[in-house]
């Protein structure tokens, strides 16, 4: 009985074992798989990654307080240019204490195109008090949280309509990478040539998604 017992928990320690290395031999290959850019490349040539699985390094500027469900990553180059990033379902949320570490972020890059129906549909949206995607972006993660709610979306969708006017195609888009993991790096720099270096987060817990 007893070495039934063993050979029982044997076979179990192996089967979590082969499952442990299939998991990391998935997540490899899939990182593999990711292209990897800088936020520069991506403000530079946009819509040649939309749909794309992509892996970006930046420092987080500001995390959006509507509910952590958004926020801006900047590279080295220009601090005034930010990369949306949304959480998939995973992921939930952003942290507010994230604000001023570097990311190592995977995830899709996704784009939304916005013509007067789209903007005539939002403002609906906004009477009936839904939230939108869109018009959290036109703010670029700097939005003034002190004015007047009201005010600001007033604002925002002047400044859409402003840009659907000053388009050539009717439309215009607005890009966003929705994460399905992230971790905080020490430094970007060293990540770029090939050495990784997580931050210690809870007792020494590396944090990811």
């Amino acid at each position: 009985m007893i070495k039934r017992v063993l050979g029982m928990l044997a076979i179990a320690g192996l089967l979590f074992s082969c499952g442990n290395k299939a998991q990391q031999k998935e997540q490899e290959t899939t990182d593999q798989s990711a292209v990897k850019v800088t936020v520069e490349q991506i403000l530079a040539e946009t819509s040649s990654y939309v749909e794309k699985e992509i892996v970006i390094i930046g420092t987080v500027n500001h995390v959006c307080s509507h509910g952590g469900k958004r926020m801006f990553i900047i590279g080295k180059e220009n601090p005034d240019a930010a990369v949306k990033i949304t959480p998939n379902e995973t992921i939930g949320v952003f942290e507010k204490e994230l604000e001023g570490s570097n990311l190592k972020v995977t995830g899709i890059l996704k784009e939304l195109r916005i013509d007067e129906t789209y903007v005539a549909n939002l403002e609906k949206e906004i009477q009936e008090g839904m939230d939108n995607e869109a018009i959290h972006d036109h703010s670029g993660g700097t939005h003034d949280e002190t004015e007047s709610e009201a005010e600001e979306k007033k604002a925002q969708i002047q400044a859409m309509r402003d840009q659907i006017a000053e388009s050539e195609n009717g439309y215009y888009s607005q890009f966003w990478i929705e994460a399905s993991k992230f971790e905080v790096v020490e430094c970007e720099e060293e990540h770029a040539e090939g050495e990784e270096h997580t931050h210690d987060h809870a007792e020494g817990e590396e944090h990811t998604h």
